[in-house]
């Protein structure tokens, strides 16, 4: 062993660094890697149970195909309603109340397939992946924990990255150079 320059100390660091966090709250299905593990761009860390979410996707499913059918009867009331007022069977205002139903009944599909896309988002957070390639360098979790919101889970580290961060005593200074 030779050694070259002054003895340094100093800390070792990932300039690309992230930590991945709980999105939502609940227990590890699954947790797919080691601490250590070279991952690629997307690689599946872990996965969040979300049968609660399950549940509120499936309702909001439903809400949104009753809210279409609603829509499309009103549409069809609408019609048949204008036809009546053409023939002087009905006045003006059924066709504004009909009309006021489609609207209300849009609005109600609107708020389904917000509920719906909310839902699809969520379950979206419960599946976590590397945000780059990299080395896994601190796994905080396993199957069967329970996790809260902003839990941190995974460290994923760039090793093409790295840094040494060191202090060097004054006297040593002129032995330095770069390369």
């Amino acid at each position: 062993f030779r050694s070259v320059g002054p003895i340094i100390s100093g800390e070792l660091k990932a300039a690309r660094e992230a930590t991945i966090r709980a999105e939502l709250g609940g227990s590890m299905l699954e947790v797919a890697v080691e601490e250590g593990q070279s991952i690629s761009r997307g690689t599946l860390l872990g996965r969040i149970e979300t049968r609660t979410l399950d549940d509120a996707r499936q309702s909001a499913s439903s809400a949104v195909r009753s809210a279409e059918n609603q829509v499309a009867l009103a549409q069809r009331e609408v019609e048949r309603t204008q036809k009546l007022v053409t023939a002087g069977a009905l006045a003006e205002r059924d066709l504004d109340v009909v009309r006021n139903n489609v609207s209300m009944a849009e609005a109600q599909l609107a708020d389904a397939r917000a509920r719906l896309a909310s839902a699809e988002r969520q379950l979206g957070d419960a599946v976590l992946r590397a945000p780059f390639a990299g080395i896994v360098s601190d796994r905080a979790v396993n199957v069967g924990d329970v996790v809260g919101l902003g839990t941190a889970l995974f460290t994923v580290i760039d090793p093409s990255s790295m840094r040494l961060e060191a202090a060097v005593p004054s006297e040593d200074l002129s032995r330095l150079k770069v390369g």
